[in-house]
């Protein structure tokens, strides 16, 4: 076995060594500000809609201090369209006559007073805010052993990478500052396999989609 792959292998063995899980409290932490608004800007609401109703959708950017265990979401153009095809049947059902997305540069982070005033000026009745924040758990299980062998750093199964996502959403009413619904949901994926061949980043990106699929139901 030469330098090259001793090196490798002992990377290998010690940098994923162990299950840490999730950090849930942590997780929904990075909502809590929002959270915090939310309630405090919902108390003296009255409601002024009649459906069918036009409806913005906004995926929140946000910056957070950098943690190891957790990751910030990275909103793809695919993913935004995914959830307004899965909202699409609130048009059939007569509930929203429009369905758009919300993409205003004037929006910074996830002030929900500044969202519901650019909603307003897209001519929107509500808006749907949708953030989120993942994690990904990567650990060694038992054929990680292997990994002492050249054949075996390449091919046994001794790598899990375990992914989760939470996305916290709220619909208000863009007018009187009423707080029509909230709601969390979480996106799970796993892949097992050789080190070199199990990616977190696509892990992530399925726990992220499936979050966004429980999300539209």
């Amino acid at each position: 076995m030469n330098f090259r792959l001793i090196l490798l292998v002992g990377l290998l063995l010690s940098g994923c060594a162990g299950s840490k899980g999730f950090d849930r409290d942590a997780m929904r932490g990075t909502f809590s500000r929002n959270a915090s608004a939310i309630t405090e800007q919902a108390k003296a609401g009255k409601p002024t809609l009649s459906t069918p109703l036009r409806l913005a959708v906004y995926f929140v950017h946000k910056d957070f201090p950098a943690q190891r265990t957790m990751q910030k979401a990275e909103w793809l153009s695919t993913e935004k369209d995914t959830l307004i095809t899965g909202l699409a049947p609130l048009r059939n059902e007569r509930t929203v006559s429009d369905l758009f997305l919300l993409v205003d540069s004037t929006i910074q982070g996830s002030d929900a007073q500044k969202i519901r005033h650019a909603a307003a000026r897209y001519g929107a009745d509500a808006v749907l805010i949708v953030d989120g924040v993942g994690s990904v758990d990567r650990y060694n299980n038992g054929y990680a052993a292997l990994y002492v062998t050249v054949i075996g750093a390449y091919f046994a199964p001794g790598t899990e990478s375990n992914a989760l996502f939470m996305i916290d959403s709220n619909v208000w009413d863009v007018r009187s500052e009423l707080l029509y619904a909230t709601q969390t949901v979480e996106g799970h994926s796993k892949a097992v396999g050789p080190a070199m061949s199990v990616e977190d980043t696509r892990v992530f990106a399925q726990a992220r989609k499936a979050a966004l699929d429980e999300l539209s139901k």
